[in-house]
């Protein structure tokens, strides 16, 4: 396998990614990460080089010029971004890297519109024929559906534009609804009783998908899945080969999807590798290495079942401890 070297910008706390790609058989690179936190504790592992750089949001073109002049410096060929917001930002920035021969695993801006607007991302949705909850966007609209017996208590309110869990909540009666619910949130029906998965679909830089796997939730922290089963359930798979060819995403899409009422509903999408990617990993599936394998040009054959299933994954907390100069 080529040696290209691979940075990780805004790394947080997924310093297993890095032992991931280190530990991935033939590849002789060096693994980078970057962070615009230096008490990030991704930034203190088995890397072979960690750099403080600006935050993204604050300024993008001061961030995307330091990460240009970092990636020439250090020989870097691939960017795996891992926070919405800066792949939002490096999505428009697609040709200035591709011009210095380097490769941004991120999708196009449409791709990421509709998986960032959850508005759009039910349009889509319904246009391509699979399902989402059903969703409301101010409380009169959602009154006129509860008293015409359509949806009831209790129900789900979160923010249009979002990722996690941030600023989402389980109402159960209208008072608390009033209290809660502000600009820029929608409504959605509570599917009772429902089994959730964690699911990974990858796709080639063509848009093709090539991966699948399947997650059964057991626990969440923090808005991230902090235990999980693999499974193969034919239906999710077949559902997410069909959003992969439709969606044309790039790399990684991470999809939460509910079981309820014996049907399948799809409640996120997220274009990056999310909190449950250690499960897929661990159950035989590098999707890193397919990166490095698609970037190189080889050819990937699909393959969506051969993964280890009913293998329970769990986190555990870890500590780090780092002398810091001067200070924070």
């Amino acid at each position: 396998m080529i040696g290209m070297n691979i940075l990780i910008p805004n790394i947080g706390r997924r310093g297993y990614l890095v032992d991931y790609m280190k530990n991935t058989p033939g590849y002789t690179g060096k693994v980078f990460v970057s962070d615009c936190d230096r008490t990030a504790s991704g930034l203190y592992g088995n890397n072979d080089g960690f750099f403080i750089l600006s935050k993204p949001v604050d300024d993008e073109e001061k961030y995307v010029s330091e990460l240009c002049d970092l990636c020439e410096k250090e020989s870097i060929k691939i960017i795996i971004p891992v926070i919405d917001p800066e792949i939002d930002i490096l999505s428009k920035y697609k040709d200035t890297f591709a011009n210095k021969e380097i490769s941004l695993i991120v999708s196009s801006s449409k791709v990421l519109e509709i998986c960032y607007d959850k508005i759009k991302m039910n349009a889509f949705l319904d246009m391509i024929g699979l399902l989402h909850p059903k969703t409301y966007l101010c409380i009169d609209e959602f009154v006129v559906a509860l008293n015409n017996g359509e949806v009831d208590y209790p129900i789900i309110i979160k923010p249009i534009l979002g990722s996690g869990s941030v600023d989402t909540y389980l109402i159960e009666n209208t008072d608390k609804l009033k209290a809660l619910f502000k600009k820029g949130m929608m409504i959605q029906e509570y599917l009772k009783e429902a089994i959730e998965y964690g699911t990974d679909t990858f796709n080639t830089l063509e848009g093709l998908p090539v991966r699948t796997v399947v997650k059964k939730k057991i626990s969440m922290r923090s808005g991230e899945t902090d235990k999980s089963l693999t499974v193969h359930i034919p239906e999710i798979r077949d559902m997410l080969i069909y959003l992969g060819r439709k969606l044309g995403h790039i790399g990684n899409l991470d999809t939460d999807i509910m079981f309820s009422r014996g049907k399948y509903y799809i409640i996120d999408m997220n274009p990056r590798f999310g909190g449950g990617y250690p499960a897929t990993h661990a159950a035989g599936v590098n999707l890193l290495q397919l990166i490095i394998q698609m970037v190189n040009g080889d050819e990937i054959t699909a393959n969506f079942d051969e993964y280890t299933d009913n293998l329970l994954v769990m986190k555990t907390i870890s500590v780090n401890s780092v002398v810091i100069d001067n200070g924070i």
